[in-house]
């Protein structure tokens, strides 16, 4: 876009000796309100900006506020939900101790049955013994496990309560 010298409004020259003359008027800028008016619009953007700074501040500390409650919130729900977990995971430890110490208890009786079935040449013996380890290796370990976790589980809603 292109400007043409005619496109501006011509101000009036300046004259060293008298200015731009005693009227403001003839200067072609706006006339400035008297003083106690410009006292008033100072004062009414004053109060409009700090309306708005301290509105504006008010609800950053309301935001702050709720922030540090949510956070707060969200701190006592990890710990107790690692509270919930690290019992649980102790009781299933005890759960699976017992379960696989009790496996290991039965292997040994058996095998100390078979040596001494062996050392008795007891044949029948040894094949009921050996029958009866391998229904214990076929029984899987963990098929309590889930019966046991429900039942964990109601004890756990009871605590909650």
């Amino acid at each position: 876009m292109m400007y043409d010298e005619n496109d501006y409004e011509e101000l009036p020259d300046y004259d060293e000796e008298q200015g731009y003359g005693e009227d403001p008027d003839d200067s072609g800028y706006p006339k400035l309100p008297e003083p106690s008016r410009r006292q008033n619009y100072s004062n009414r953007y004053i109060g409009e900006t700090l309306g708005a700074v301290m509105q504006s501040l008010t609800e950053y500390a309301r935001t702050l506020e709720r922030e540090k409650s949510n956070r707060a919130d969200i701190e006592r729900k990890r710990k107790t939900a690692l509270s919930v977990i690290r019992s649980e995971r102790g009781v299933m430890l005890q759960y699976l101790n017992h379960r696989f110490g009790e496996r290991q208890s039965l292997y040994q009786q058996y095998f100390q049955l078979i040596d001494t079935a062996l050392e008795q040449q007891q044949e029948e013996l040894v094949r009921m013994v050996l029958e009866n380890i391998l229904n214990i290796y076929q029984d899987n370990p963990c098929s309590g496990l889930e019966d046991f976790r429900q039942q964990f589980e109601a004890i756990s809603e009871v605590v909650h309560i």
